[in-house]
């Protein structure tokens, strides 16, 4: 789920209680692998298993597909050619770079800036991405902000070309596992499937209904770590990514800093444990989850005007205790658990 999500981990529970079933209905089925750097879950229902785990395979297919397009640790995946070639003039990519390069332009000005592609820079500075881990100074980060910055970005949609600026760097780590996970239901969709759930590292799609349910039920994952949950969402047609800093974080000088980093400021975030966001699409849950992490919930009630079908749920820290602030609208596909405040 950032602009800066090194990798937007598996923040959302992946187990989902399924309603009783018929005895006569096949058993749902889940096939789980690893890729992009996290694990990833389709769960199948209302078919055999041979079919659901031919499924399964064809979408585990095309995440590593997208993976070896829009990798920054491959030296020849696609993006890091493209990122190779900053400051040397229009670059031709693929169709699908060009979606997702101009998708995350749109998504930056949408948040004012707070999702931005190009923090990659920052991301390196800070050690989320390799190296040893090290308190930026503040001239180290002022010289990596000025390659941070959708305005170091050009394309020429005729050719589709995409420029960037000399030092510029594309990361679609806040982005790319949404893409992913939408491309995954859309290969479900084409099968004639359509009771699944797709799951890849947190970004997770519902595909219609579980049998005899209104929706799958999907885990809203304690922001203090661990396994436990602080509620569910209802989902059906729709999808759900969760940002915060509790599993990946560097330690510096006995401090923790989390991944997410505001691309205005070059400094990571506090005071946001966790946003989990509710939209159409993966790709805007993931995208929105990391630009509303790092605007904070006043900022992102005025973003949030811009997207149809968008909620939002922010675990906020008070001292001992953790404060849980809606914006958007959940209905009653939100339930916070006992142990929450419920939302304010």
């Amino acid at each position: 789920m950032s602009s800066a999500r090194t990798t937007v981990l598996s923040i959302l529970a992946a187990a989902c209680a399924v309603s009783a079933t018929s005895c006569a209905r096949p058993e749902p089925y889940t096939a789980e692998t690893f890729v992009m750097g996290t694990a990833a879950w389709v769960t199948v229902a209302g078919v055999g298993a041979a079919e659901a785990e031919e499924a399964a395979q064809e979408v585990f297919r095309e995440f590593r597909r997208i993976e070896s397009v829009m990798s920054t640790w491959a030296d020849s995946s696609e993006l890091s050619l493209l990122n190779a070639g900053a400051g040397s003039g229009p670059v031709a990519v693929s169709s699908e770079l060009f979606a997702l390069v101009d998708n995350s332009l749109r998504y930056s000005r949408e948040t004012f800036g707070a999702f931005d592609p190009t923090v990659r820079p920052l991301v390196l500075l800070w050690g989320f991405q390799g190296g040893e881990p090290a308190l930026p100074s503040p001239d180290a980060i002022d010289s990596a902000l000025a390659f941070v910055g959708c305005d170091g970005i050009s394309l020429d949609d005729a050719a589709l070309a995409v420029s960037l600026s000399a030092g510029a760097q594309i990361d679609f780590a806040g982005i790319a596992k949404g893409y992913a996970v939408d491309r995954g239901a859309a290969i479900l969709e084409r099968r004639g499937i359509r009771r699944a759930l797709v799951n890849l590292g947190g970004n997770i799609y519902a595909l219609g209904s579980p049998p005899g349910g209104r929706g799958w039920r999907i885990g809203v994952r304690d922001p203090r770590g661990g396994l436990g949950t602080v509620g569910t969402i209802l989902l059906a047609d729709a999808a759900v990514a969760t940002s915060g800093n509790y599993e990946n974080f560097v330690e510096i000088d006995g401090r923790r800093y989390g991944h997410i980093i505001d691309p205005r400021t070059g400094r990571t975030v506090d005071g946001v444990l966790s946003v989990t966001v509710a939209a159409p699409t993966a790709l805007a849950a993931d995208a929105l989850s990391t630009g509303f992490f790092v605007l904070g919930p006043v900022e992102a009630a005025r973003a949030i005007s811009s997207f149809e079908g968008v909620a939002a749920l922010f675990a906020l820290p008070n001292g001992v205790r953790i404060d849980y602030k809606v914006i958007g609208e959940f209905g009653r596909r939100l339930v916070l658990g006992p142990e929450t405040d419920g939302p304010r």
